[in-house]
């Protein structure tokens, strides 16, 4: 699946999903919001994931809610 505000990657039973606003420190809008659930589901029905790793890209992990 195509993703706005994540990118998703398997590698050997680990699933990587990094949030991808780095201009607004990976806050949370209702965009990134879905598509954590949707991630987060996908790597849960994928029977070759083992470990999920949740990061961020840029400076910060993330800033919380999205005020604007």
């Amino acid at each position: 699946m195509n993703y706005q505000t994540l990118q998703f990657s398997v590698d050997q039973g680990v699933a990587t999903i990094r949030m991808n606003r780095p201009e607004v420190r990976n806050a949370f809008n209702e965009t990134m919001i879905a598509e954590l659930t949707q991630a987060f589901h996908a790597a849960d029905a994928d029977s070759g994931v083992r470990a999920v790793v949740l990061a961020g890209e840029g400076p910060a992990f993330c800033a919380g809610a999205d005020l604007n």
